[in-house]
């Protein structure tokens, strides 16, 4: 029996390999390969309602920031716009908090920059937040 005969057999359905083009199929994810059903790529959408009012990433920032901190008074938090979108933010605190901002393995300013950055993504905002050091 020769490979022809074989992939042609009733007990099994041919082998089709989908490229995911304008017609559909193939692609991760849901088919279209990122495109839209006319066949032009899509842009992905963050947000999605209507907009709602801007948010403050350096209260947000300064929030968090004097709830971690046994010294909440020394906390001075900046918020410099660098234009273009982009917001960058420096905390100021005591040495013996900054250690709790950051946490174990720095896994608690991680959970603030990306709580910023998840808050930025409906202005379409670059958020940066960073630790001054020195007192």
């Amino acid at each position: 029996m020769s490979a022809m005969q074989r992939r042609e057999s009733p007990d099994r359905p041919p082998f089709r390999r989908s490229y995911g083009g304008p017609s559909g199929g193939g692609g991760y994810r849901g088919g279209g390969g990122g495109r839209d059903r006319d066949g032009g790529f899509r842009r992905p959408s963050y947000g999605g309602g209507p907009p709602g009012p801007a948010i403050d990433y350096k209260a947000l920032v300064e929030y968090v920031a004097r709830t971690v901190a046994d010294k909440p008074a020394e906390v001075d938090v900046i918020s410099i716009d660098r234009g273009r979108g982009t917001v960058a933010i420096k905390v100021k605190m005591a040495d013996e908090d900054m250690g709790r901002l950051i946490g174990k393995a720095g896994r608690n300013i991680e959970a603030l920059r990306m709580l910023v950055r998840v808050a930025s993504l409906r202005e379409r905002k670059r958020v940066f937040v960073d630790l001054a050091t020195g007192r």
